[in-house]
């Protein structure tokens, strides 16, 4: 099968050896690309690229924490791709697709530059996410509406910034950010 996303989105879980944060990260950005991308009108290629680059988006923190116990962007720029090349070979990716994707994953956390709606989709997916993930979601959303473009990422980004604190959310985060701390080094 070609441009198999089912088995990348198994393969890169499986990578994440049970990482809870990472994981869960993952399969949000992962569906709210999906469904930004959808109610965006993206084309179907666009859709399974964007898709797929949501799966990788942060694929190198892993190698970067082992490698220089630091995950910073710089960081993980220098190692992205090499790793994504790797899934996206074994999920049988087309050329065409794999440069696309591998695009996106790089440039990621480049908010100021328009790249395609590919690229504004994924930000916005990752960047709501974040807010979900974070203590402060509606400083965090307040601070990143500047980089929302789209008619729903703006949509769900106002929601958020609406919505009372999540105390039972922020609690359940703070267990995962305590676990994830004590296998930091993952």
């Amino acid at each position: 099968m070609l441009n198999n996303e089912p088995k990348l989105l198994k393969d890169v879980l499986l990578y994440e050896n049970g990482h809870i944060r990472r994981t869960k990260h993952i399969l949000m950005v992962h569906s709210l690309t999906k469904s930004i991308g959808s109610e965006e009108g993206l084309t179907l290629e666009q859709q399974q690229i964007v898709q797929s680059a949501a799966i990788l988006h942060d694929i190198a923190i892993k190698k970067c924490k082992r490698k220089y116990n630091d995950a910073s962007i710089e960081k993980q720029k220098l190692e992205c791709i090499p790793v994504a090349k790797k899934f996206l070979k074994a999920c049988n990716y087309v050329p065409s697709y794999t440069e696309k994707i591998l695009n996106l994953i790089y440039h990621h956390h480049d908010y100021g530059a328009y790249k395609g709606i590919e690229h504004q989709v994924l930000i916005e997916a990752d960047l709501i996410v974040n807010c979900l993930e974070n203590r402060n979601h509606k400083e965090k959303a307040a601070d990143v509406a500047i980089h929302f473009h789209t008619r729903t990422g703006k949509e769900l980004l106002h929601k958020l910034m609406e919505t009372k604190e999540f105390p039972a959310f922020n609690t359940l985060c703070d267990t995962v950010q305590e676990t994830d701390d004590m296998h930091s080094i993952y």
